[in-house]
């Protein structure tokens, strides 16, 4: 079965998208939005987002009603604690 390996598209990477988008959300922003403003799959965001928390630009807190995970800029988190 013959594949094919493609190659990258210039631009911004599916992280520098992410972070763009939770920066302009400071009111926080789901995996499942962010999936589907980028058409990505929700592997691929949350592969993106454990780097981006890990990097300690974003933090996340799950919310208590609908029990998702909703990612803020990091400035924005220390508002809603």
């Amino acid at each position: 079965m013959p594949f094919t390996i493609i190659s990258p598209t210039p631009g911004p990477t599916t992280k520098e998208r992410i972070l763009e988008l939770i920066l302009t959300h400071p009111e926080g922003i789901t995996v499942k939005t962010l999936s589907d403003r980028l058409n990505r799959p929700v592997s691929m965001i949350n592969y993106c987002l454990k780097d981006l928390k890990g990097s300690k630009f974003i933090q996340a807190k799950l919310n208590s009603q609908n029990k998702q995970w909703v990612y803020y800029p990091v400035s924005s988190f220390e508002d809603i604690k």
